[in-house]
């Protein structure tokens, strides 16, 4: 099954496609290094969602593709302290007043590597904080780098995070994948599951902040085995259930295209929020809990860890597609 590697330009930037028999890729570097696009090419299905314009990305870029979470999801009042050292983000979630999935998903990212090695293809990206002015927010300097791995019907992604000041700092990261959901263009949501490997359910308040409160998943087994989305509105946060699952996988099945996709994450990923509106679906596996820095919880229960300098962590996600 040969790889193959082009250029392209998509929403008017420049763009690599990539892929083999099976699947085909289009990766934005310029846009947060968003995965834009994934293509099941044996049925002509468009796994994620894709915006057809500029001015539609531009309108809701979080919602296309898969956008890179640091830190995910939201911040109240944009702000943290860590040890001393305070962090600042933009307040763009005016309504609730916070600071809503970070700085690298709209960043430029650099192209590291991109190459076919027999059947496998691989693209390396890099975000660098010493290339901009980001102190106001985050004043340590970090480097993330993303190595995307195709082979066969298996995508497999790397978030490599390092630390190359001095002092240490917290981390958070997740991906707010969109997925084209129901995938085939003439399946109803009653004939599509999601499920997840959760059993915990975080209490939200009207800021869509963890209040603290953590209850017993009430459809435990139903969100496990796989529920329908018709009629039904998510957006949760929910704890991972290890004990249960220790394959880290959220699995979307369309019967009526024949289509499975499973979402894998590392045991890093402790979160997963589920957030669905018409004709799309998120599972957004995260490390840490929303607003994390700012619960008075301990780290072991809201992901939260630190990195010191010099240290680097290493995140892994995979996504598989399969016929049924």
């Amino acid at each position: 099954m040969k790889g193959y590697i082009e250029d392209i330009t998509f929403l008017n930037e420049k763009a690599i496609k990539f892929g083999n028999e099976k699947v085909e890729g289009i990766l934005v570097p310029s846009l947060g290094s968003n995965l834009l696009s994934l293509k099941y090419k044996h049925k002509d299905i468009e796994l994620l969602r894709t915006p057809d314009s500029v001015e539609e990305y531009k309108k809701a870029s979080i919602l296309y593709g898969m956008p890179i979470l640091f830190p995910p999801n939201r911040i109240e009042d944009g702000q943290f302290t860590y040890k001393g050292t305070s962090y600042k983000f933009p307040i763009n979630e005016m309504e609730k007043y916070n600071h809503i999935h970070g700085f690298l998903h709209d960043m430029p990212w650099q192209v590291r590597k991109k190459e076919v090695n027999g059947k496998e293809i691989v693209i390396n990206t890099e975000f660098s904080s010493s290339d901009f002015d980001l102190k106001g927010s985050f004043p340590q300097d970090i480097t993330v780098n993303m190595s995307l791995s195709l082979r066969a019907e298996t995508l497999e992604i790397q978030l490599e995070i390092a630390n190359k000041g001095i002092e240490p700092f917290p981390w958070g990261a997740g991906y707010h994948t969109v997925f084209n959901f129901p995938f085939g263009a003439v399946s109803k949501w009653e004939d599509c599951r999601i499920s997840l490997p959760v059993n915990k359910h975080w209490e939200l308040n009207e800021r869509s902040l963890p209040t603290g409160v953590i209850h017993e998943t009430a459809n435990t087994l139903e969100i496990q085995n796989g529920i329908s989305l018709d009629g039904r509105q998510f957006d949760d946060l929910f704890g991972y259930d290890k004990e249960r699952n220790p394959e880290n996988e959220c699995i979307l099945t369309d019967q009526e295209a024949g289509i499975q996709v499973i979402y894998q994450g590392d045991q890093h990923f402790k979160f997963w929020v589920l957030f669905n509106q018409e004709g799309f679906v998120c599972p957004e596996p995260y490390t840490w809990v929303t607003n994390a820095p700012n619960l008075d919880l301990p780290a072991k229960l809201t992901g939260l860890r630190e990195l010191c300098s010099g240290e680097t962590v290493q995140l892994k996600t995979r996504l598989i597609v399969k016929e049924i």
